[in-house]
């Protein structure tokens, strides 16, 4: 199984920004997110379909959750 190691540096500040925002209740905001990670909108969107189809997010009725946490 894949370990927060296995995750490029992109990866784990993205995860991280997402577990800070959803754990404060605070909208998941393209804009947002690619300012606070320095990432383009683009590849925010990619980075996230990669991190579900590998299992550390879910898109559940159209919210998005965290499956594994890298913080911890």
């Amino acid at each position: 199984m894949e370990s927060a190691k296995d995750l490029t540096d992109a990866e784990r500040k993205l995860m991280i920004v997402l577990f800070h925002m959803i754990n404060a209740s605070k909208p998941l905001s393209l804009p947002v997110i690619s300012l606070r990670t320095g990432r383009s909108e683009e590849e925010i969107r990619k980075m996230v379909d990669d991190l579900c189809v590998r299992g550390w997010l879910l898109l559940e009725e159209g919210r998005l959750k965290i499956r594994r946490s890298v913080i911890g």
